[in-house]
């Protein structure tokens, strides 16, 4: 019986590390601000980037120039707006928040409206 517990609890362990899957860097989050000239600001993320492949969060640190490092997630708003589309915001532990237009690692693209048909 003892054994029945622990393979159980393994497999939930198992299962819920698969939940997240871990992105070679760098990523390019796209925002939805533009500069001056009207072209699109975006940054770059390549420390611990990680995404939960259930909610599409994804977390990521950003190094400071002290040597500090600031945790950041990209989360999708709980209700979509009147379109039915749902926003995408970056917010770091000390509450600064910026919009998200979608986020590229590589070739693959995330955070698009497509995405948001598979919910």
């Amino acid at each position: 019986m003892k054994r029945v517990i622990i393979f159980a609890l393994w497999v939930l362990f198992v299962s819920a590390c698969t939940e997240f899957e871990s992105l070679d860097g760098p990523c390019t989050v796209f925002l939805k601000e533009t500069d001056e000239f009207g072209n699109q600001l975006s940054y770059v993320i390549d420390q611990d980037v990680r995404r939960n492949k259930k909610t599409g969060v994804f977390t990521y640190r950003e190094l400071l120039e002290d040597g500090r490092t600031r945790l950041w997630s990209i989360m999708r708003e709980s209700e979509p707006d009147d379109q039915g589309v749902y926003r995408y915001f970056s917010k770091s532990q000390e509450g600064g928040v910026k919009e998200v237009d979608f986020v590229q690692c590589g070739d693959v693209f995330y955070l698009l409206p497509a995405e948001d048909d598979k919910d």
